[in-house]
């Protein structure tokens, strides 16, 4: 079989053609606000919030922190970032199944995701000892992994020696 040479020009263009089209196949659209974080998938929105720009396309940037956020961005972020990355820290401390009820309580849809709602009780003054004596195990991967990870999604200050601060063992856990 005999080939041609394409002129160089041809060639060129051809390939960044190819190139552009590759690249379109790779993006996705942000996934639209849900009533229901437990009906979001995640993991392919890029941005919690909803992109405002003007004519030229900018976007402002998302809330910096959860207290910014409205009702919408909120369930949006929790779908979209927390849950995923949640579920992922706890999957791989062999926790499966880690869904919206698992943190806001199985009546999470009637206190409208309140928190706390019905988390374990821990003691107020010292509410990492008071985990330890439940369930040390778990209150060290709650420690290391849960408590700084929620704050950084949240934007909220922790404190892991304490379990208090912006965001603490109360956020998520009843008082007892």
């Amino acid at each position: 079989m005999r080939t041609r040479n394409l002129p160089s020009n041809l060639t060129i263009s051809l390939t960044l053609l190819l190139t552009a089209s590759l690249g379109f196949l790779g993006c996705s659209k942000p996934k639209p606000a849900t009533e229901d974080p437990a009906t979001t998938s995640g993991g392919d929105v890029a941005d919690s919030g909803t992109p405002e720009g003007d004519e030229a396309g900018e976007a402002d940037a998302k809330p910096a922190t959860w207290a910014e956020m409205d009702r919408d961005a909120q369930l949006t972020f929790m779908g979209t970032e927390v849950l995923p990355v949640m579920k992922d820290a706890f999957e791989q401390q062999g926790i499966e199944g880690l869904k919206c009820a698992n943190c806001h309580g199985e009546d999470y849809k009637e206190v409208d995701f309140e928190m706390p709602n019905d988390l374990t009780p821990l003691n107020p003054d010292n509410p990492i000892q008071s985990g330890m004596d439940l369930d040390e195990e778990m209150t060290k991967f709650m420690v290391s992994t849960v408590l700084p990870t929620m704050a950084e999604l949240l934007g909220e200050e922790t404190d892991v020696t304490t379990g208090k601060g912006e965001f603490g063992c109360l956020s998520c856990h009843l008082s007892e």
